[in-house]
């Protein structure tokens, strides 16, 4: 497995030859989920660069969830999905102050698919979960005084429901960091209508009128923040 690390050529700088040659790896397959890191001799060796240049690769793959140090044990491929992975851009994302025009975009593409998604994969416990998600957000919003704090929780709650029930992992790790990016713009209040339609829709797995209503939820969650 140590042939694995050995490079062809000098690449920018030594920490990115680490990085980089780790993300091949993954890429190439060669390397997967639980699999454990040589050491820093061995990588230093095979690699060519300090242990130093080692050390600085792995607290970056750490810091993006791409590899887990377990003490007493080793550095190995992480296992699972990390929304550490997505920090870097979303990061990146907010010190531009992106332009919400095309923020609309992402969530209205984003959520098209999701619904798309649901209709084609869920089965009826997870209907059930939206459904049970939908009568919570209700509760909140049809009270005589309703608490914007958690109305604003449960409309969440119910779109991070709609991600994990389109059985796609990958996608559903995608839509919870769109989800991270909107959040401190979510006015259930505005909303809540429209959410109530499109639930309906999706609920009568009516992939026509359930894709229509994304687009109008979209379209007043994005009249919410004219003039913000």
């Amino acid at each position: 497995m140590n042939d694995l690390f050995k490079i062809d050529e000098q690449r920018k700088s030594a920490v990115d030859i680490v990085v980089e040659k780790i993300k091949l790896l993954l890429i190439e397959k060669k390397l997967k989920p639980g699999d454990m890191i040589p050491s820093e001799t061995v990588l230093s060796q095979s690699l060519q660069v300090g242990r130093g240049s080692i050390r600085e690769a792995m607290k970056i793959l750490s810091a993006y969830g791409i590899i887990e140090v377990r003490r007493g044990a080793g550095t190995f491929i992480s296992n699972g999905a990390n929304k550490q992975i997505f920090n870097p851009l979303l990061f990146q994302i907010l010190v531009r102050d992106p332009d919400y025009h095309n923020l609309i975009e992402i969530r209205e593409m984003m959520e098209i698919g999701i619904v798309d998604l649901i209709l084609k994969n869920a089965d009826d416990e997870d209907f059930r979960r939206l459904d049970e998600a939908m009568k919570k957000f209700e509760a909140i919003e049809t009270s005589e005084s309703p608490d914007r704090e958690e109305g604003d929780a449960a409309d969440i709650r119910y779109h991070r429901i709609m991600g994990e029930i389109t059985h796609n992992e990958i996608i559903s790790n995608i839509y919870n960091f769109i989800i991270e990016l909107f959040t401190p713009t979510i006015d259930s209040s505005y909303g809540y209508e429209t959410h109530k339609k499109m639930h309906k829709a999706i609920m009568d797995r009516d992939h026509a009128g359930a894709l229509e209503m994304v687009k109008v939820h979209t379209g007043v969650w994005s009249k919410s923040r004219e003039g913000v």
